[in-house]
């Protein structure tokens, strides 16, 4: 039995099926799930608290809120076919893009979303040191 290296069991595992192709219907409906999901009080909540937390820290951000946000996602991913996780949220984004000139709604959507897994804008740390 011959001895396989670190690389070729660990390309193995990511050998899995390929993102779902959605519909142009499919992705407006899910696209208008996904982004009414977050207006739901308890998910509405859990970001806010999230984000507050954060408190603008770049670092923070991305180890707390796009977790966060990922999380509250994940059952709108899942039920299109998705991973509820940071891959299957990427594989969905290209998705809606995909169907998003077509769609003005879409395309609202994609919007909103992707707001959710940027930063608030913010100054460079060095302005007005100048």
């Amino acid at each position: 039995q011959g001895t396989r290296s670190f690389h070729e069991g660990w390309s193995e595992g990511l050998s899995m099926a390929s993102p779902p192709q959605l519909t142009q219907a499919q992705a407006r409906d899910a696209a208008l799930k996904a982004t009414s999901i977050f207006e739901e009080p308890g998910n509405a909540a859990t970001i806010q608290k999230v984000y507050a937390e954060a408190g603008g820290d770049i670092g923070k951000f991305f180890m707390m809120c796009i977790p966060a946000v990922i999380g509250v996602l994940a059952p709108i991913l899942v039920e299109y076919g998705f991973s509820g996780d940071q891959p299957g949220a990427l594989a969905f984004a290209a998705e809606l893009e995909k169907h998003s000139g077509a769609d003005p709604d879409i395309m609202a959507a994609k919007n909103k979303l992707k707001a959710r897994f940027m930063p608030a804008a913010a100054p460079p740390a060095d302005e007005g040191c100048d």
